[in-house]
Parts: C-alpha cells; structure tokens; sequence
C-alpha cells in the first residue's frame, strides 16, 4: 500500500500543477467566472468582438446561425449589420479575419478560453503597458513579449509599468475603470459561450437531470419500502 501511495503521489502533485492558472509575471489571475445564460452580456461581448477583435481573429469553429439562435439576434440585425458579406451565408462558419498561417499569424479564439482559462482571459486584456522597447510599443504582465498589440487602448486608456512592477494608469480612456473591466467580462463570457456553444443547453437540460434523478430516488426508495414490508 505504501508503494502505491509513493507512486500515485507524483501523479497527483502534477494534476494539481497542472490545474494552476499561470498568470506571467502575476502571482494569481484576476477571478472571473463566465455566465453563459446572461444573453445581454453576450450581446455586448458579441459587440466589442466584432469591433475590436474580428479584424484578426477568427471563431471558424462557430457557426452565424448557432450565434443567432442562441443570442437571439434578429435575421436582418445579423445579415445586414454582423455578416455583411452577401457571399457569406447564415450557416457557414465565422472565418473571418486573419489566418494563424499568414504572416501575423493570429489565433483563432473560439477555443482560447478553455486552452487558457477565463481568468487569463480576463487579466491579460487588462494588463496591457507601453513599452518602447516592443515592436508593437506595449507589452502585457500575463504574457510578456506578446506580439499583440493594445487594440482595446482607446478605451481602458494608456498604461505604464511602475518600478514595483504593477502598471499605473497614464492616461485616459473612453470608459472608466469600471466599465473597462466590465466590457472585458463581457468579451471574456462572450469567448467563454463561442467555446462551448452547447453549454447553453447542457445546463439547461441538467437541472431537469437533476431533479428527475432525486424524484426517481424518492420513487424507489417508497418503492423499496413497501416491498421491504411484503418481505417480512
């Protein structure tokens, strides 16, 4: 038995490792915890993508009927305001924007939240910082180096990196803190549904899983005691 334990203990220590939420050069991520069943942040996610990330990035695995469908956006919002490509059809898939293969070479992010995790999410859009020594002139705490740049800085405003190693605001943005942050939930749980569409339902139809296991229970357990009183 010792044995055992000695050898199933490293399998353990590195599942848990394994489980950590890298954060850079931060000592933990930001919380945050997607809600999927909150469609009006779905919507402003939708929103801020389109205007701020679809330019590079795909979700080609994310279909623009399944999006309307579950977001409930009327046909001829989604047609004339969020397609707008009459070559593109309601039930192709969202590739737009840049190939990973082409020279820039960026990510397709419908599966980014859960190869990363929301928190990551979450922080990295919120810890950019100018940093003339990059080619693109910011650099970012959770991913040092990045090669993205500050697309979102027109709205959370410029940021600089203190001497203690934490960024200060240096200069204005269209929204306040607070609303930043908020936006960034909303894009964050936006990326969180286009990686798992069937998520929606999937936690829908376990709640009625749920409660028909406990009726069911509680069938069979009076079940079993009128049958227990036949017995003796």
């Amino acid at each position: 038995m010792k044995k055992f334990l000695i050898l199933f203990l490293p399998f353990c220590l590195f599942m848990f490792s394994a489980g950590e939420n890298k954060c850079g050069s931060l000592e933990k991520c930001d919380y945050y915890s997607a809600d999927v069943h909150d469609t009006y942040s779905l919507q402003r996610g939708l929103g801020i993508y389109m205007n701020y990330c679809s330019t590079c990035h795909t979700l080609e695995l994310l279909r623009w009927n399944r999006l309307q469908r579950d977001l409930d956006i009327p046909e001829t919002i989604l047609i004339e305001d969020l397609i707008a490509n009459p070559d593109i059809k309601i039930a192709d898939y969202m590739t737009f924007g840049l190939p990973e293969v082409s020279a820039i070479g960026a990510p397709d992010l419908t599966l980014r939240t859960r190869v990363r995790g929301e928190d990551w999410i979450y922080t990295y859009l919120r810890t950019f910082y100018e940093d003339p020594e990059q080619l693109t002139g910011t650099n970012n705490l959770v991913y040092p180096g990045t090669s993205m740049p500050n697309i979102l800085v027109g709205l959370q405003g410029s940021q600089a990196l203190d001497s203690d190693g934490t960024i200060k605001l240096k200069s204005d943005g269209s929204l306040s803190k607070e609303e930043f942050d908020d936006s960034m939930k909303d894009l964050v749980n936006f990326l969180a549904y286009a990686s798992e569409p069937a998520r929606i339902t999937r936690e829908k139809n376990g709640i009625f899983v749920i409660l028909f296991f406990i009726i069911f229970t509680a069938v069979m357990w009076l079940l079993y005691r009128e049958y227990a009183k036949e017995i003796k």
